[in-house]
């Protein structure tokens, strides 16, 4: 598969995920944008960044930046996205990961444990991942 044939396929599958869960998404009119949705939990909106994540030893990787044509300049979203949504291809889990919590840089969220039972610096994909929303007292959707 190309790798637009993938992104799409990521990106509709993370879509999916998000309205399954209970948001409305929004989608930007236009090219050139550097998120490819917006997402409405009934409190704010989020411009989300869709990633692949591909799974290495237990490990959930991606990148945290945009890539220039010839892959030497590597650009931050900061600023310009709030969440990266990254797809497990293997089970089609969503984690949601702030962009200012990361750099430019490639991110890991560990699926499972360490073998030496290390938790430390350890970046656990179950804190991230997407949940549906549930109705407040007061009316308004929450993250679960």
């Amino acid at each position: 598969m190309q790798t637009g044939e993938k992104g799409n396929l990521s990106e509709a599958r993370i879509l999916a995920a998000f309205v399954a869960a209970g948001y409305l998404v929004s989608v930007p009119f236009g090219s050139g944008h550097k998120y490819d949705f917006v997402v409405d939990d009934s409190t704010r909106l989020l411009r989300v960044q869709c990633k692949t994540g591909r799974v290495k030893n237990n490990v959930l990787l991606f990148n945290a930046y945009s890539q220039s044509g010839n892959g030497r300049v590597k650009s931050s979203y900061r600023g310009l996205a709030d969440l990266f949504a990254v797809l497990n291809p293997v089970d089609d889990k969503v984690y949601l990961i702030p962009v200012d919590e990361v750099g430019v840089t490639d991110v890991s969220l560990r699926l499972a444990p360490t073998l030496n039972g290390q938790g430390q610096g350890v970046r656990w994909a179950e804190l991230y991942l997407l949940r549906p929303l549930v109705l407040s007292g007061s009316g308004a959707m929450v993250a679960h």
